[in-house]
């Protein structure tokens, strides 16, 4: 019953979060409306084959994502939360599997399979990560996903877990790339060492089985990559087989940071357990008890972050298919540690001190807003939320004396971030929403006219999911050409300024993230090219 108890009220707050975060927010720019904006036309197209953004292949990601997406469009109405239910729908899968390879590891345990969903959806940027449509808590079902055929092969010896750590292998593929190999690959080469113990049929049978694994998940992503980079056209096909995978590892064209940048980050992301206390103190009695299970955590874990170190373009969320690794040990650590005596002052302070921090801040920055140039709805954010999320914190304390203090904190992020969904993100959402654009340009397409966009601006906007077209796309620096050639045409450009003339002759303006969006009549900019000279140039793969 009290596994029972437990997973039921994990479900419970796991529908808590994506209900108030679908209700409370839109597609934010630019990740979210860009996936939404691939999406939105693979489902217009009808072409599962070949990602298109505003007419153009888009090579960045593989079609999983979107394909899940379209599913979920075709079961529930092409509503502009379905993408992100997706995302949420594939973490609470995330949990069960990361449950049930907690069972794998440690079968005479009962305690830590109980507890690792607990603390890796409590952990405050999988808590955000998982209302939010991107593609890496995808990317980590398919890495569970692999790493259960991969212990079913070691325990069982067993086809069944050869075959599931290929299907981890292609669905990783078909899911963000190659990339899949960095979490998967050096548990299954680093076996002897983490085993500790003979394979049954030696370690070349441990071996072939691996290879053939990797051709059958490298198989079962090329029956889409073959079709997609024949129809796709040469520049998809290098993209796909190349600039998106191993040239980003070369030198990256977009985020690149140096080798160290992971280490400060790592700690933020396992907030709050990496200020918990009673983990730490669990650490020796874990080495004690350190076996096979630990040591294939530590094969996952150190490998895939040495690679994503050395590797130029670092994000935060690279590292997300990792963090099960440490969680698990975590959880390890804190059953071991059961017996110990209960979390002290200085642990739940420590525990306590980000949620502290954010409510503060939260009930400090709108009375600051009037002094800074600030986005206008800082301002209209209401003291007395963070006030109220300050309390929530202080009440929680008393909770983590309990027995079942490491569930308690585990509920404290995502009953948290609920707070603030409802606190700022439904104040700032009209902020990214664009309704005057989105509304103008449904209407002009519905009339026939031409709509375009400049390139580097091409998927920021969260209109494209309404549209009932794709728009233009116009190569960067070519917006006077296409004017002139298209008089009857209207074009969206991102302006960093303009003058009180430029905002009467343009269509529509809207403040959009520091800077104006605006719609142009074709008309006007050919008879003025020089309203296109303080035209804002941004990376257009920011935030990939």
């Amino acid at each position: 019953m009290k596994m029972l108890s437990s997973r039921l009220g994990l479900v419970l707050l796991w529908a808590l979060l994506t209900l108030i975060s679908l209700w409370t927010r839109p597609l934010i720019p630019i990740d979210e409306t860009r996936y939404a904006a691939v999406a939105w036309e693979m489902w217009l197209r009808g072409d599962w084959l070949v990602p298109h953004i505003n007419g153009e292949p888009y090579s960045h990601k593989p079609p999983l994502l979107f394909w899940l997406i379209n599913l979920g469009w075709a079961a529930l109405g092409t509503s502009d939360w379905v993408p992100r239910l997706i995302t949420a729908l594939v973490t609470l899968g995330d949990l069960l599997l990361l449950g049930a390879l907690a069972r794998r590891l440690w079968p005479q345990d009962t305690r830590t399979p109980r507890t690792v969903p607990w603390l890796f959806y409590g952990s405050l940027s999988i808590a955000v990560y998982s209302t939010t449509l991107m593609f890496d808590l995808l990317m980590t079902a398919t890495v569970l996903i692999g790493l259960l055929g991969l212990t079913a092969a070691w325990q069982r010896a067993s086809w069944h877990g050869w075959a599931l750590y290929g299907l981890g292998i292609g669905l990783g593929i078909l899911s963000k790339g190659p990339a899949i190999l960095v979490y998967l690959l050096p548990v299954a080469l680093l076996a002897p060492w983490w085993m500790s113990a003979d394979y049954p049929g030696g370690w070349k049978r441990w071996y072939r089985n691996s290879a053939l694994a990797l051709l059958a998940g490298a198989g079962l992503a090329l029956c889409w990559a073959i079709p997609a980079a024949l129809q796709g056209g040469e520049a998809y096909r290098e993209m796909i087989l190349w600039g998106q995978t191993t040239g980003r590892m070369v030198q990256s064209f977009a985020h690149a940071r140096p080798w160290w940048w992971y280490l400060p980050i790592l700690p933020m992301l396992l907030l709050p357990w990496s200020l918990w206390l009673p983990v730490w103190r669990g650490l020796p009695g874990l080495r004690a008890h350190f076996g096979a299970a630990e040591r294939f955590c530590l094969a996952w874990f150190v490998p895939g972050l040495l690679a994503f170190s050395a590797i130029s373009g670092k994000q935060v969320h690279y590292l997300l298919p990792l963090l099960p690794a440490l969680v698990l040990l975590a959880a390890r650590a804190l059953e071991v540690r059961a017996a110990a005596v209960s979390p002290g002052r200085l642990a739940i302070t420590l525990a306590l001190a980000p949620f502290t921090l954010i409510a503060l801040a939260l009930a400090i920055t709108p009375l600051l807003a009037a002094q800074h140039q600030w986005p206008t709805w800082v301002a209209e954010l209401s003291p007395g939320w963070g006030l109220a999320l300050l309390a929530l914190t202080l009440l929680w304390a008393p909770t983590l004396r309990r027995p079942e203090a490491n569930h308690w904190l585990a509920a404290l992020p995502i009953v948290f971030l609920a707070g603030l969904h409802i606190g700022v993100l439904r104040i700032a959402a009209p902020a990214f929403e664009m309704p005057q654009i989105s509304a103008t340009l449904a209407t002009l397409q519905a009339q026939g006219t031409i709509v375009a966009v400049s390139a580097q601006y091409r998927d920021q906007y969260p209109f494209s999911l309404r549209l009932p077209k794709p728009l233009q796309l116009i190569p960067e620096g070519g917006e006077l050409a296409w004017a002139q050639a298209n008089p009857t045409g209207v074009l969206l450009v991102n302006h960093k300024a303009m003058s009180a003339e430029q905002r009467q002759a343009a269509l529509i303006t809207q403040a959009f993230r520091g800077s104006d969006a605006v719609l142009w009549p074709a008309t006007t900019l050919a008879n003025h090219p020089d309203y296109l000279s303080n035209e804002r140039v941004e990376d257009a793969n920011a935030g990939e």
